[in-house]
């Protein structure tokens, strides 16, 4: 074992071998689309993540058609969602049924008192959402939209349910519910009179059920749009072939992605409980309509339309896959470092980036926050600490869970490469100890340094 993981401890010492072991033993998604290999450290949840290719939705990790979610204008059925030819299927069909409906606008009036009546509705279609929950992690899922358009919108989202959760931001105040969609696609949404969505418009909100003031309250992303509205147009049109659509869920911010592009951020201020990943499709104009009297979507008895159901109101998923993120740090642009000659009694500039983790952050402890050592080392490991510099900002709430910091080192009385003895050489070294106990370094390291 080099003497350089013979310094860690015992947690890195167990970790890093067994890293580069997963990465040489599977051709399969191993890290989100657009992340380069070396830096974050992932970590697949399997009780989230399935590449569909056994043939039958798992139902060890899947529940079809969750009852608790038949509250809208169709329902979810068990027959329209399914796994073929390795792949997640949902599909929407046209069937005039009635099932018991528990309206609290029965008498056409929003907010009454609620009794169940047997509504009429038109058409079925899929939901399939994971046994597991999960609150901080990254999700990533590769879909394609629904030929029909409009009416149909394929999602892709993470919801909670059950008791009440703590919200860590608002002591004393607590959130029902947590939603986060990592994809709408097709809503076929109005901004305005004039302005109707399209295929390339898509939608990445964020929706919750809070208290204020002893009542519990909806948060919806139109009237909260710098907080909780992500509306997205696509280089692309999603009809016509797999996207991969991906969040990231921290306790500071989340982050959505297209095909590995960031495309937007959100503050994280209410999305904490755990949640389900779900898969769904819904109904959108002009199958349903709007009742501004009950201040919901109602079924649409004036358009109800056969043609293309099923055949082209299916929509596909490739795989998802649920990660979370390792302690991690990096030098970035590796390559330039190596191959820049610098001069004794000069300066090195580099940045180095990291991430605290899913579950945890940069903390004080040993090095006081991510920290840059520029080392003297042998074949046998480190010999001596050469320059050293640190950013003490990255312990503090808003720079914590990610993010990177420039580091300028001065060469001052290093000795050229030329002169140190036979077998020594200079490396560059980031490490930060983690709130998880652990002192955190890079997977590589930028080694054999030039300085004349």
């Amino acid at each position: 074992m080099p003497q350089s993981l013979l310094n860690k401890p015992p947690f890195i010492r167990l970790l890093t071998p067994l890293l580069f072991v997963a990465a040489s033993a599977s051709a399969e998604v191993t890290q989100p689309n657009g992340f380069e290999a070396g830096q974050i450290r992932w970590q697949q949840q399997d009780n989230r993540s399935d590449d569909f290719e056994s043939g039958a939705l798992d139902e060890n990790k899947w529940e079809n058609a969750p009852a608790s979610l038949n509250v809208g204008a169709w329902t979810f059925a068990k027959p329209n969602a399914y796994v073929n030819d390795g792949k997640l299927v949902i599909e929407t069909t046209q069937e005039t049924h009635s099932r018991p409906f528990h309206d609290s606008c029965w008498d056409g009036v929003a907010g009454g008192s609620a009794k169940t009546v047997q509504r009429e509705l038109y058409y079925k279609s899929g939901a399939v959402r994971s046994s597991a929950e999960g609150v901080y992690g990254f999700y990533e899922a590769k879909i394609k939209g629904v030929e029909i358009f409009p009416g149909l919108s394929p999602a892709f989202w993470l919801y909670s349910d059950g008791h009440p959760y703590p919200d860590r931001n608002e002591p004393g105040q607590y959130v029902d519910y947590s939603e986060i969609d990592v994809v709408e696609l097709q809503q076929a949404d109005w901004r305005s009179p004039t302005d109707v969505d399209d295929q390339f418009d898509m939608d990445h909100n964020l929706h919750a059920r809070v208290e204020e003031n002893g009542r519990i309250v909806w948060k919806r992303p139109k009237p909260n749009r710098e907080a909780q509205l992500l509306h997205y147009r696509v280089p692309f049109d999603p009809r016509l072939d797999f996207h991969t659509y991906a969040v990231e869920n921290r306790p500071d911010k989340i982050t959505w992605y297209v095909d590995g592009v960031e495309i937007g951020s959100k503050p994280n201020k209410w999305w904490h409980r755990p949640m389900h990943v779900i898969f769904s499709q819904g109904l959108r104009r002009h199958l349903i309509k709007y009742n501004g009297n009950c201040q919901r979507a109602d079924p649409n008895p004036n358009k109800i339309i056969t043609e293309g159901f099923p055949d082209k109101a299916r929509m596909q998923i490739e795989y998802v896959k649920t990660w979370q993120a390792l302690p991690s740090v990096w030098l970035e642009q590796p390559q330039q470092l190596q191959s820049t000659s610098y001069t004794t009694n000069g300066e090195l500039s580099l940045t180095v980036a990291y991430h605290g983790g899913s579950e945890y952050f940069v903390d004080s402890g040993k090095f006081e926050g991510v920290t840059v050592n520029l080392v003297e080392k042998n074949n046998s490991g480190l010999v001596r600490i050469v320059a050293s510099a640190t950013d003490k900002t990255t312990t503090e709430d808003d720079k914590k869970y990610a993010g990177q910091s420039q580091f300028t080192l001065s060469l001052t009385g290093v000795k050229p490469t030329a002169q140190l003895p036979s077998g020594h050489y200079y490396a560059i070294e980031p490490v930060f100890s983690s709130s998880n106990g652990s002192e955190i370094y890079a997977q590589t390291t930028v080694e054999h340094l030039k300085i004349n």
